[in-house]
């Protein structure tokens, strides 16, 4: 009897965790309720609660849940690879498949792995957790590329890279710009492992040159107005609980006035929304990664300029989390964002389409001289600091200066100092 009810109470959990992914999966973990799961279940809220626990538990169960089954996935997807060569286009096409594969809706238990890496407030079991994944993933593409020692090195940056792009997949796959770019954007990368020289990127750069450059909505406004202090109070509250916690009413209320502000000075909430994310990242940008400002100091060496960018991975600096922590996270809240909501798409489009473009176009200024930072090259590793900087956050591990470093040296190729030969 005792076994019958303890397999009846796993068949429930079972159930039920299985349940709560697929709701995660709509809503994101913040849109999950007791009482909505419990009517998915058809089971009544004390059931949960006494299997799980509150809902910290049942997001516990989840995510080991989600854990098994990508590690079972990353099994699986390799196992068909095992037998074969790898060739540049190869390589591209298995990482396409990678991506395109974990953007369906399906693969429940990566739309968890997504809502884990940009949580705000973690439980403890989490980063362990984090870490653990994040290892199993990165050792999968190593063990694939191993089999060719000179492509080892590549194992775990490819494997950080895919995942700020698998965010951007999410949101944008079936889009032909997109589509175009990141197979663009990738190839570049595959190229690097094997030793071939950049392409021009003509597809971003046709893109570049058609976009809106995105403004600072704050740069016109006067220091004392309401609309500026309406969108300091926006930025701050999706720099600390997400962009999926901002409404109209939480800004008002802080403010001390009416919604109907609001609404005077946005259209409606898609808008404002957008005003205060381009107004969060270009308020917390460094004057050193700022296009716009001219650089200070001169163009740094490889040791001051790692030094720089790990400040900007930081968990806990001067004013809290680095700025690449905190782009990174608005990068793939608006992605999981636009996923639910087309309206969102053109938004993160325009955040993945000129990916590493300031860095590119300021490169004389702000990147060591011994590197050649290509169109191609600045992209890779802007996508690449950005899924360094949501796995570190994750699991409170972030880079050191060495390991920035090493990555440039792995994702840039070093500038070419021979004289040019050719007629």
């Amino acid at each position: 009897m005792t076994t019958t009810i303890a397999a009846s109470r796993s068949i429930d959990a079972d159930r039920i965790v299985a349940a709560a992914m697929a709701l995660v999966a709509e809503v994101g973990l913040g849109g999950l309720t007791m009482r909505d799961l419990a009517q998915s279940v058809g089971k009544s809220t004390t059931v949960i609660v006494n299997l799980f626990g509150a809902k910290a538990g049942l997001i516990e169960a989840m995510a080991g849940a989600a854990y098994e089954q990508d590690e079972a996935y990353h099994q699986a997807f390799f196992a068909q690879a095992d037998s074969l060569e790898l060739s540049r286009d190869g390589l591209l096409a298995l990482c396409g498949r990678y991506l395109r594969e974990r953007a369906m809706p399906s693969a429940g238990f990566v739309r968890m792995w997504e809502e884990l890496l940009v949580s705000h407030a973690p439980d403890p079991f989490l980063p362990p957790l984090i870490a653990r994944w994040e290892a199993m993933r990165a050792e999968s593409w190593t063990r694939l590329l191993s089999r060719t020692p000179d492509f080892a090195a590549f194992g775990a940056p490819l494997s950080t890279y895919l995942v700020m792009e698998q965010f951007y997949v999410g949101a944008l796959g079936g889009r032909a710009d997109y589509e175009m770019i990141a197979a663009e954007g990738l190839g570049g990368l595959i190229d690097r492992a094997f030793g071939r020289p950049d392409d021009e990127a003509p597809v971003t750069e046709s893109y570049v040159d058609r976009m809106a450059v995105p403004k600072a909505p704050g740069d016109d406004l006067d220091a004392d107005s309401m609309k500026l202090r309406l969108l300091d109070l926006a930025a701050n509250q999706i720099l600390t609980h997400g962009v999926a916690a901002l409404t109209n009413r939480s800004v008002s209320t802080e403010a001390g006035v009416s919604t109907s502000t609001l609404a005077y000075h946005w259209a409606d909430m898609r808008r404002f929304i957008v005003d205060s994310v381009w107004h969060a990242v270009f308020r917390e940008m460094p004057r050193h990664l700022d296009f716009r400002r001219p650089a200070d100091g001169g163009r740094p060496d490889l040791a001051g300029w790692s030094e720089r960018m790990a400040g900007t991975l930081t968990l806990d600096g001067a004013g809290g989390p680095g700025f690449y922590v905190k782009y990174a996270r608005l990068i793939a809240q608006i992605c999981l964002k636009a996923r639910r909501d087309s309206s969102f798409q053109e938004l993160a489009m325009i955040l993945r389409g000129p990916e590493g473009g300031g860095t590119y176009v300021t490169r004389e200024e702000r990147w060591p001289p011994q590197f050649d930072l290509t169109r191609r090259a600045a992209a890779r590793f802007a996508i690449w600091i950005k899924g360094a900087a949501l796995t570190g956050a994750a699991t409170g591990a972030t880079p050191a200066a060495r390991q920035l470093g090493d990555a440039a040296t792995t994702l840039v190729a070093l500038a070419d100092r021979e004289p040019n030969t050719r007629s």
